[in-house]
């Protein structure tokens, strides 16, 4: 014997909070979106505010996002999240996007080594714009075409893309490493590069090899190896 299904509490809303408070659906709206200051006294927002937690309402960010155009939504697209250097990159990314409201979407290459593809068949609906680290071409263009904005971190400089650009200073960081190496007297070297032929290896294994030119004794063997989460 079962019993009978119970009801499902319907949801409060912006109605209940303003008759909770004792104002207008105007009033709660502008309150709970921010744009009280000078339009509304603090007493007031404040009741607002209080009678919105008291009663539990939540406001609906999909209609929100629908009657404003945005979803303060931005996707991080990076290659894997096994290798640490894109995990800090996606918490700190989601760090500074919470302090201004806005969530972050991960997006990791699927065999976690490749350029990941675009994974929205939709981008221009679903996302406010784009943090990538490595992208194919094809998946560039259609957010191009989406006209979002997009930010490229370890990517060419050189590229006369829409991206904006974030790079570390690669070059001088394998300089440094390899003046470090040369000063406690090593002279053959084996660099242990990336089969996975991107802009970021490419002027790394240039620097290496520029700076053991410059020792004039110092021999280097490269070896490619391919990137495997496994």
């Amino acid at each position: 014997m079962t019993s009978a299904q119970q009801p499902v509490p319907a949801r409060p809303t912006s109605r209940d909070v303003a008759r909770a408070a004792g104002v207008s659906q105007a009033t709660v709206s502008l309150v709970l979106g921010g744009k009280w200051p000078g339009r509304v006294s603090e007493t007031t927002a404040q009741r607002v505010r209080d009678a919105a937690a008291e009663i539990g309402y939540r406001p609906n960010l999909a209609a929100r996002s629908l009657r404003l155009g945005r979803t303060r939504t931005a996707l991080l697209v990076v290659p894997a999240l096994t290798n640490e250097f894109f995990a800090r990159v996606y918490a700190g990314a989601a760090e500074l996007a919470a302090e201004h409201g806005f969530g972050v979407v991960l997006y990791p290459s699927i065999d976690g080594t490749g350029p990941a593809r675009d994974p929205f068949a939709s981008a221009r609906a679903a996302l406010d714009g784009v943090i990538a680290s490595s992208m194919a071409a094809d998946a560039l263009g259609a957010l191009h075409g989406a006209d979002l904005p997009l930010v490229m971190l370890d990517s060419d400089p050189s590229d006369t893309g829409p991206a904006a650009h974030v790079n570390l200073d690669i070059a001088d960081g394998m300089r440094q490493v390899t003046d470090h190496l040369l000063g406690l007297g090593h002279r053959r070297f084996l660099h242990l590069a990336s089969a996975v032929d991107t802009w970021t290896f490419a002027v790394r294994a240039g620097a290496l090899h520029d700076a053991l030119g410059e020792a004039g004794d110092a021999t280097v063997r490269t070896v490619r190896a391919p990137l495997d989460v496994r």
